[in-house]
């Protein structure tokens, strides 16, 4: 079976909870006795949002609670946004953390490796030294 990655609860002292493995392209949040993953709140709604991996395995976060509206890393949204590893969903009061699996990550996102940020570093501080260079000798003409 597929792994999208995990849902991990932040429990209310900050640590780490329960764990729930994403393996679905769809994790359904609310009150409901048919949802993924159950809160017995009464001011959750019956669905309160949804996660759902898109076509290129990025994990997208809908609202689906107009009354009290699923907060991203602290805010509200309004149009569906996709998650990034270590986003955190609130609902209520309860907070969630949205993490990638290790060996996997959306094929849209392409980060930089290591070596090319180094090099990119390498070549800023040369013509960095360049420019400084230049200014020393015509300064000294």
């Amino acid at each position: 079976m597929p792994r999208y990655g995990k849902i991990v609860v932040i429990k209310r002292n900050g640590t780490d909870g329960i764990v729930f493995p994403l393996t679905s392209t769809s994790c359904l949040f609310g009150r409901k006795s048919g949802c993924d993953i159950r809160m017995r709140l009464p001011w959750v709604s019956n669905e309160h949002c949804k996660i759902e991996i898109n076509e290129n395995k990025e994990a997208v976060l809908t609202n689906l609670s107009t009354v009290n509206p699923t907060q991203l890393n602290g805010a509200c949204f309004e149009q569906p946004v996709p998650l990034k590893h270590g986003d955190v969903l609130t609902i209520i009061d309860r907070s969630f953390r949205f993490e990638y699996p290790l060996q996997s990550t959306p094929k849209k996102r392409r980060s930089r490796s290591p070596k090319d940020e180094t090099l990119q570093q390498v070549a800023g501080v040369e013509l960095l030294h360049k420019q400084t260079s230049g200014a020393k000798s015509l300064d000294a003409s």
